[in-house]
């Protein structure tokens, strides 16, 4: 087992042990919406229930129990939890809790990653679970939630990865090796889960009876994020979050075609991108996690962005203001979306936009060059296998940030000297 740099170079642990003693900048106000919902445990997915109820994954705050995975020391715990918020009040309810949560002191928390409903059955996605993240019995997959609050394994999506590496990784251009993997984002189409990993950079067909199967791998590791598709039909869009320096062109939207597993992208522009979605008129939108910074650290706190993407490659951004955005779900025209959704700065809270049509857009459209990558059309691969937050300062909470949302193994391969990149 290789633990290495999962999103991030060395440099990241580097600028938080040089600068924390850096004070945190003053917090802004976002530039449209209300919080709906505050006192989350780092908020990742979101979801709508045919009950009406807003439904959000956790990945919770670790725990007391020390778990060591290739030389580094992991708090682990059963906190993470799905939530369910009634719209109209902000009122937030428990629906499952107890569930495995993976956290470090530096380098962030990890657990359910998101939810989806098939019909009346709430099902959430896990990461960072099994023999080797401390939870036996308890793997990196999608489960289904039990009326009682208890969770059932539908897919082991972690047993999946071992036994099917993708090619940047059997192939040994990518030594940046989560065990398991890191599914970020699943969207249910047609009865089947759709999930995206930003370990294995993939996207994976999930069956309603858990069997796996790989629709396309993006290669060159881009940290593959948020996944959605037009109700109209037509291919998957998937964000990326890019590599560090996290540079604007890097943050890419792609589309991925199930039939042959092309990959093209399709608008480019702002840094670190975690998700995306389809609001009124079929207007694609896009959810930025944070600025590239020009200081010390990386990315910049409070400047996660609501992002229009236009026809032309380019995106527009409509609202400002939030602090590391990790999902977003339009409801019609409304669109709520996390705010601390790596909860470093204080406890995540949900927010609502009533109406993103009736927001104007901040500014003119960053342009940046579209490009095509190859089709990466890969055969069907076989079943699914056996079934400490805290506030921080500085570069400090950034680097815990940027771990956390793309998955928190990295100090390993900086310890021992090398320098990788995803």
């Amino acid at each position: 087992m290789k633990l290495g740099i999962s999103g991030l170079l060395a440099v990241l642990a580097l600028t938080s042990l040089l600068s924390i003693a850096t004070p945190a900048p003053a917090q802004t106000t976002p530039s449209a919406g209300t919080m709906l919902a505050g006192g989350l445990l780092n908020p990742r997915g979101l979801t709508l229930g045919p009950d009406g109820m807003l439904y959000v994954a956790e990945s919770g705050e670790g725990g007391p129990d020390d778990v060591v995975v290739d030389g580094m020391t992991f708090h682990n715990g059963h906190t993470g939890r799905i939530s369910k918020i009634d719209p109209s009040t902000g009122t937030l309810t428990t629906a499952a809790e107890g569930l495995p949560s993976n956290a470090h002191d530096q380098f962030g928390t990890v657990g359910p990653t998101d939810v989806a409903f098939i019909g009346d059955q709430l099902y959430y996605l896990q990461t960072h679970g099994g023999d080797d993240w401390g939870f036996p019995g308890e793997p990196t997959g999608i489960y289904s939630v039990n009326p009682d609050g208890t969770v059932t394994l539908l897919a082991d999506i972690g047993a999946f990865n071992v036994a099917n590496p993708v090619a940047d990784v059997s192939g040994g251009s990518q030594v940046d090796i989560e065990p398991g993997g890191n599914p970020y984002s699943m969207i249910v189409r047609n009865g089947a889960f759709y999930v995206s990993d930003g370990n294995q950079n993939q996207v994976m067909k999930v069956t309603d009876t858990g069997t796996i199967t790989r629709v396309a791998e993006l290669s060159g590791h881009p940290v593959s994020t948020g996944i959605t598709f037009d109700p109209a039909g037509g291919p998957f869009y998937v964000a990326e979050l890019g590599q560090e320096p996290f540079n604007p062109e890097d943050g890419r939207v792609v589309t991925v075609e199930e039939s042959s597993g092309a990959i093209d992208v399709v608008a480019s522009g702002f840094s670190a991108l975690t998700d995306l979605g389809f609001g009124p008129n079929g207007q694609l939108y896009a959810l930025q996690f944070a600025e590239q910074a020009t200081g010390p650290a990386p990315l910049a706190p409070f400047s996660a962005k609501v992002l229009r993407v236009n026809d032309d490659g380019t995106m527009t951004p409509v609202v400002a203001g939030f602090t590391f955005s990790t999902a977003m779900l339009f409801d019609g025209a409304k669109l709520y979306l996390t705010s601390n959704g790596l909860s470093v700065l204080g406890p995540g809270e949900i927010w609502a936009i009533d109406d993103i049509t009736a927001v104007p857009p901040l500014a003119e459209p960053t342009a940046t060059p579209q490009a095509t990558v190859q089709a990466t059309a890969l055969p069907p691969t076989g079943g699914g296998g056996d079934p400490a937050s805290g506030v921080n300062n500085g570069a400090m909470f950034l680097a815990i940030a940027v771990a956390a949302v793309a998955g928190i193994a990295f100090a390993g391969a900086w310890m021992a000297g090398r320098r990788l990149s995803r």
